[in-house]
């Protein structure tokens, strides 16, 4: 129950920084707090019923949120050494996209795409 919490509670900081005109966070804040959100997924066997039910009403929930990362980060993630490969090998731990080709149009993992990129093109990198 306390890991429940804590998941959503770093869904809550990634989403308003993401989400929000005047977020908290800065990119290179918010890829750490995906980082870390998408590491206790991982450790707590968070199943998909969870995924879809925090930030259920939101733009994206949490399993929108980790599938636009995931194809955010495919184009921004600077190389190998870079935080943003960082992000994207944790994010490849718990989402593999099979044949899809990109987040789904009008969907909230696409609003998680779209707003992770502008969050990028504007944000300290």
């Amino acid at each position: 129950m306390v890991q429940f919490k804590n998941i959503t509670r770093l869904y809550n900081v990634a989403y308003k920084s993401i989400f929000t005109i005047n977020g908290t966070l800065k990119y290179s804040r918010v890829t750490d707090t995906i980082i870390k959100l998408v590491n206790m997924v991982a450790e707590t066997e968070t199943d998909e019923f969870t995924l879809t039910d925090i930030g259920e009403f939101n733009e994206a929930c949490l399993a929108d949120l980790i599938i636009g990362a995931f194809w955010h980060y495919t184009e921004w993630h600077g190389g190998q050494s870079s935080k943003g490969y960082a992000v994207l090998s944790s994010l490849g731990g718990i989402y593999w996209p099979n044949m899809e080709t990109g987040p789904e149009t009008e969907t909230g993992e696409h609003s998680a795409y779209t707003m992770l990129n502008e969050l990028a093109e504007t944000g300290e990198l």
